[in-house]
């Protein structure tokens, strides 16, 4: 396909660059607390034996509040596709249980 800058004039191949990485550590917003909560996530996964573990033990683990911690998974899992947020996995319900994801 070639892209046009006007309706008569080609635009130039060389000069079309594609889009960065829209996920992971290429995401423009990616910060070193995204890679603190990765991997605090992904070492108490694997200290529970694959099982996902809740909020205040990744937030402990990262040494960041909880509130910001929450943030930071959020984007993980909404921006970067790098974790995922299993709800409702307990009786009673402590709050949401996070895991990382497998690369695409």
């Amino acid at each position: 396909m070639v892209r046009r800058t006007t309706e008569s004039e080609p635009m130039d191949p060389a000069t079309f660059v594609a889009p960065p990485d829209d996920t992971g550590r290429g995401h423009f917003d990616w910060t070193d607390r995204h890679e603190r909560v990765l991997g605090a996530l992904t070492a108490a996964e694997e200290e529970r034996g694959g099982e996902a573990p809740h909020l205040e033990q990744i937030a402990r683990r990262a040494g960041l509040g909880e509130d910001e911690t929450r943030r930071l998974l959020h984007d993980l899992v909404r921006v970067h596709r790098m974790a995922a947020e299993l709800a409702g996995s307990d009786r009673p319900d402590p709050g949401p249980r996070h895991e990382t994801t497998p690369p695409l």
